[in-house]
């Protein structure tokens, strides 16, 4: 396998195209949200596209499998959308936030017009991918609203169980979606799907806690405003005593190490997509597009909050 940095700017132009192909088609979409709409470092795409060429053993992108692709892109990009009103922020992807530019009323609109677009594109391959994807949607609502207002539905204690089942709603689910798509545009059976969905889940925690550990390396350098979220549950996972660099890096590590596990495949398949879940958590750290001039995070641990 490539690295998953390259094959991220080998996809990326394509994923692209057909995002802007189905977003300006017959104005399914406002020409203001495109910008938002055409950029972003691919990973969620990236994932599907990659687990799909592996077990399809193919390096053309086929039509269902882009589609899909860009189906959980498009999903992915609605949510920021609210995410950015919900949590105050003003920047996304090099630009103004939407509810900055349009207003909060017409973003909330935006989002709701550009959440019909994932259906569309999945319908074609089947009631189980919109089935699908309506669950992974739901749970990524939960997860959210689980972050900002509680609920019953979340562990009362200890945090380490709260912010598990919070990440892995808010941002788990989507990568759990894009793993297993890709098994399933590539003709798999449902247990390597079920495997691959268990990888995605893992691949998506574990690029939540390296967010987390980014945000609290911003807010300690008064760097990041808006509202505090995960990251500061994150930090009450950390054990009285302890030093916390150490050990928010103890938990991303687990979490980087056991992603793999649930692949029915063979060690060098695993170790590959290991490598694909710590390449995510690099670009993750960095905040920016390889190449950007960021140390990964493999070079600095034990300083993630300096």
């Amino acid at each position: 396998m490539i690295p998953f940095c390259e094959f991220l700017e080998r996809i990326r132009p394509a994923v692209n195209r057909r995002i802007e192909e189905v977003a300006s088609s017959g104005g399914a979409t406002d020409p203001g949200v495109l910008p938002l709409l055409t950029r972003g470092k691919r990973m969620r795409a990236g994932l599907l596209l990659r687990v799909h060429a592996d077990l399809a053993r193919t390096t053309a992108l086929t039509c269902q499998a882009l589609d899909l692709a860009c189906a959980v892109e498009l999903a992915h990009a609605a949510s920021l959308i609210l995410d950015d009103m919900l949590d105050g922020d003003t920047v996304r992807r090099g630009v103004p936030a939407l509810h900055l530019t349009r207003g909060e009323g017409r973003a909330v609109l935006d989002a709701v017009g550009i959440l019909a677009l994932p259906y569309a594109l999945a319908a074609p391959y089947g009631a189980g991918y919109v089935a699908m994807l309506a669950s992974a949607q739901q749970r990524m609502a939960r997860g959210v609203a689980g972050e900002i207002f509680g609920g019953p539905h979340l562990p009362a204690t200890p945090a380490t169980d709260r912010y598990d089942a919070i990440i892995s709603q808010k941002t788990g689910c989507l990568f759990s979606l894009a793993a297993a798509w890709g098994a399933m545009a590539a003709g798999e059976e449902e247990p390597v799907v079920a495997g691959f969905a268990s990888y995605g889940l893992s691949a998506g925690r574990a690029m939540q806690i390296a967010d987390d550990i980014a945000d609290l390396r911003l807010f300690t350098a008064g760097a990041r405003d808006g509202r505090p979220g995960s990251e500061t549950l994150l930090l009450q996972c950390v054990p009285a005593g302890n030093d916390p660099r150490k050990a928010l890096w103890q938990v991303l590590e687990r979490e980087i190490r056991a992603a793999p596990a649930p692949i029915m495949g063979t060690n060098r398949q695993r170790e590959a997509f290991g490598q694909v879940v710590r390449e995510i958590v690099d670009l993750t750290i960095a905040g920016g597009m390889p190449g950007d001039g960021t140390p990964p995070l493999a070079a600095c641990p034990g300083g993630l909050l300096q």
